[in-house]
């Protein structure tokens, strides 16, 4: 049975596939849902992801429904067992965001059909793969790519970092604090074309076709990072070190003026809005990939 979990649920094939089904379903419409009921769990807050998906369903013939975490039966005292039991005699798929991604795990044990991590604590592979595509539909290629990441070691980090590994020879340099890396590092899938840097390095910066970052303090970080992380906001003094046909991004939600300054999100170089339409595209990939 298909999940996408994490990225390193994925072989390359499957990677690759995703990619083509984002291609061919790019402002297209399929009846590849048709009587699918997809639900949607979001315990944390979201924008693109659950708009995404719900359009993405539409598009696909599916039918999704809304359920609200809080309101289930969990919060009294029902198991995760029983819940998630209970949720495969309704459901063909799970969309789930959440808070922990051990209650992904657990509804992937009693779930017995696909589920989509739209976000937990450890990993975003839904963003990883739309970013790698907005990279692919700006470049022609996600192969022999720069990638700079500017920030914290998050989970969308953690599912770029995962997602190199279905690329040819592209580098991922991140530049963050040392204190975050010593503490985060065990949990990081790491190779040769990945390396890590705690001052700004000029020439590297130079060399990158995109500057990545998120914001510096996420939802579940119980402590604020900002002070750590603030000599890596993007700005126009990073920006300008780049090549001209270089490019920004940033999965949003943004806090601008902390991990980038307005004018850089605002300017030329950025294809944030992009990335944010290709959660669309990527979406309906990933669905279709589920349902053949």
């Amino acid at each position: 049975m298909k999940n996408l979990l994490n990225i390193s649920d994925l072989n390359q094939n499957d990677f690759d596939n995703i990619f083509q089904f984002a291609d061919d379903l790019d402002n297209q419409t399929e009846k590849i849902l048709t009587n699918k009921n997809i639900g949607l769990i979001f315990e944390k807050n979201s924008t693109r992801t659950r708009l995404s998906f719900q359009v993405g369903i539409n598009q696909l013939d599916g039918n999704y429904i809304d359920v609200r975490f809080e309101e289930l039966n969990l919060n009294r005292f029902e198991s995760y067992e029983d819940t998630f039991e209970v949720m495969s005699c309704y459901l063909d798929y799970l969309v789930f965001r959440t808070t922990d991604h051990k209650k992904l795990d657990l509804a992937n044990k009693f779930f017995k059909k696909p589920i989509i991590n739209a976000l937990s604590d450890l990993s975003h592979p839904c963003q990883a793969i739309s970013d790698l595509y907005t990279l692919k539909e700006n470049f022609g290629s996600i192969n022999n790519l720069n990638i700079v990441w500017m920030g914290d070691m998050n989970n969308v980090l953690f599912s770029l970092l995962e997602a190199i590994s279905f690329t040819n020879n592209t580098k991922v340099d991140v530049f963050t604090d040392e204190a975050i890396y010593s503490l985060n590092k065990d949990n990081f899938n790491l190779n040769k074309n990945i390396n890590f840097h705690f001052n700004i390095n000029k020439e590297i910066i130079a060399k990158a076709n995109c500057i990545m970052t998120d914001v510096f303090t996420s939802m579940n970080d119980k402590e604020d990072k900002e002070n750590l992380l603030s000599k890596f906001q993007v700005n126009e003094d990073i920006m300008s070190l780049t090549d001209k046909k270089s490019v920004f991004m940033h999965c949003l939600p943004a806090k601008i003026g902390s991990e980038v300054s307005e004018d850089v999100i605002k300017g030329e170089k950025s294809i944030v809005l992009a990335q944010a339409r290709n959660r669309l595209v990527a979406q309906k990939g990933i669905l279709k990939w589920l349902s053949i």
